[in-house]
């Protein structure tokens, strides 16, 4: 799980109107920030997937892709982001490395 430090507060950042981009996979919505390291959130729908636990589960795989991006020392991007994710209901379907292997992917593209 990522360190609190690294977590989007999802309610005030929505606040902002942050940008968007909608790939096959994921929804992203992004601001940069002020501060010199990225931040993450995630928000899945009830609508999306009834079940807390597999919902739950997908918020742990996307985290820890976060976690180990930090753990690497390599930033994602140039500058802080906050980065706001919300998986389409096609991802509930996939193993955990085939989801970290397309977050990777789908991140770069917001760039």
């Amino acid at each position: 799980m990522l360190v609190k430090k690294f977590r989007l507060p999802v309610k005030e950042f929505l606040s902002k109107k942050p940008k968007s981009a909608k790939t096959s996979n994921f929804y992203f919505r992004y601001l940069p920030n002020q501060l010199s390291f990225d931040r993450a959130g995630v928000v899945i729908s009830k609508k999306t997937e009834k079940s807390s636990a597999r919902r739950n589960r997908i918020k742990r795989i996307i985290f820890e892709y976060f976690r180990q991006e930090k753990s690497k020392e390599k930033n994602i991007f140039k500058t802080g982001v906050d980065i706001l994710i919300s998986p389409a209901a096609k991802i509930f379907k996939l193993e955990a490395k085939e989801i970290i292997k397309i977050i990777s992917k789908e991140i770069i593209l917001i760039k």
